[in-house]
């Protein structure tokens, strides 16, 4: 029963959350509209409506000043954004717009009417929403697509803008919303963020980074997806710095002229490319990403940690610090969402081949033990304790003891100690996780981490 729960699903897939046509077609819209916004929420009640808004509202003051508009007047027209509860709802809406072509995107800009659809992402409960408001991909996700609504309202040439600007732009909006809706005295940068810089870090070790003038001119279409997207980003955000003022507003101006897309690749300027290359490589080499999201979503939300399973695979999380000494000492607290599944994970002791040990919290139920190996996917199941006190909805302390061979686990007042097959690793990554949901569920588990505080020896 455990390995079945604790299988690993394939990153970014989705399962579609079906909804009858009778059901869809009475579906609630709710409306608001703001100073620069309008927001259509789909299946969503007014407090969802009110925290949609709230997000898009601070799109146009952070994107205004570099379209070179007024961030404190209104826009031409409102940004225009649609929310909705299900997959099945932005799916349908998304055919009847464009037929398929950003089906797998679950977000999407719409050209002809400048509109921005998003899905609810990840998918969640009633309960959850109540418990945490929007999941912060969403957040972001609203933000990065009402960002290219807002360069429509500004810029008639948008459909033309070279990729370097309309990714970068939107993913540097995305998180300066997501800072100032959810960011909590927090000073680290959005896991999406992270997650972003990490895959350019690795392009780097890989010797696959991409030239400025290759990410200039759109030339880098042989990376794969999400690497793709977080050069652009992580370029435009090095453009962002002082140091590269000059350089990026002459490239703003540019782009706001442009009349086609093959004219900009002409009027990139090379003088001085050799320079920005050699700027990104050690912009690149100076980031310092915290966490490292295998399969999302984590959310930094203040002094808690808000996780959520997609329906059909494992929330993921690493910390990229790790505890050293062969020791380990995590102390917090567990909040179990209600869900189609209801179970968190903390992970330890992960090696350089890719093992490590998982503590499954599963609520109204206990507390299991298991060892993930990587060859072979195989799990073993170590040992079980009951836990009356870790009820669904509840907050519940817990502290982890791991030292060399053993492991100590106690939550509210019920200690479980187990053996370790293998000692800890002297330095070794610690995570966190959400489970997925059984076969065919519409949600996979969601809790909230709360004062996590992770230790190595001494």
């Amino acid at each position: 029963m455990h390995r079945l729960l604790h299988r690993l699903c394939p990153a970014f897939a989705v399962v579609a959350v079906a909804l009858p046509l009778a059901a869809r077609a009475q579906e609630t819209v709710v409306e608001r509209a703001g100073t620069f916004a309008v927001v259509h929420c789909h299946g969503f009640d007014e407090a969802v409506a009110d925290e949609a808004l709230a997000a898009v509202e601070k799109v146009w003051p952070f994107a205004a000043p570099t379209l070179g508009a007024d961030g404190t007047k209104p826009p031409a027209a409102p940004l225009v954004v649609h929310l909705y509860r299900t997959i099945a709802g932005y799916e349908a809406a998304e055919q009847q717009l464009t037929n398929g072509k950003f089906r797998r995107n679950l977000a999407m800009f719409h050209h002809a009417s400048r509109t921005a659809h998003v899905a609810l992402q990840p998918p969640c409960s009633d309960e959850t929403l109540r418990a945490v408001g929007l999941p912060a991909m969403t957040v972001e996700l609203l933000a990065w697509e009402a960002s290219h609504v807002a360069r429509a309202r500004v810029f008639p040439n948008f459909e033309v803008h070279p990729m370097w600007f309309v990714d970068g732009f939107a993913a540097t909006n995305a998180r300066k919303v997501l800072d100032a809706v959810r960011g909590g005295g927090r000073t680290e940068i959005s896991v999406m963020a992270q997650e972003q810089q990490r895959l350019v870090l690795d392009l780097a070790r890989d010797k696959k980074l991409p030239k400025a003038r290759a990410i200039l001119r759109d030339g880098i279409d042989d990376l794969d997806f999400h690497p793709r997207y977080a050069a652009r980003a992580v370029f435009y955000a090095m453009l962002q710095t002082p140091a590269h003022a000059d350089r990026r507003n002459a490239l703003l101006r540019t782009v706001g002229g442009l009349a086609s897309e093959d004219a900009w690749a002409k009027s990139v300027d090379g003088t001085g490319l050799d320079q920005l290359d050699a700027a990104f490589a050690k912009f690149v080499a100076g980031l310092q990403p915290t966490w490292s999201e295998v399969y999302r979503s984590l959310a930094l939300d203040g002094k808690r940690m808000v996780q959520i399973a997609f329906p059909e695979r494992n929330a993921i999380a690493w910390c990229r610090q790790p505890v050293k000494g062969a020791e380990l000492n995590a102390t917090g607290s567990l909040r179990i969402l209600p869900a189609a599944a209801q179970q968190m994970n903390f992970l330890f002791g992960r090696t350089e081949a890719g093992d490590f040990y998982s503590v499954a919290f599963t609520a109204d139920r206990g507390v299991t033990l298991f060892r993930y190996r990587s060859k072979g996917d195989e799990w073993t199941e170590l040992g079980f304790k009951a836990v009356p006190a870790l009820r669904l909805g509840y907050s519940t302390a817990f502290q982890i003891t791991a030292k060399r061979d053993a492991v100590t686990i106690l939550v509210g007042d019920v200690p479980g100690r187990f053996a370790l097959p293998d000692a800890l690793p002297d330095a070794a990554p610690w995570g966190i996780g959400a489970q997925a949901g059984p076969p065919g569920a519409a949600t996979g588990s969601a809790g909230i981490w709360e004062d996590l505080v992770v230790r190595g020896k001494g």
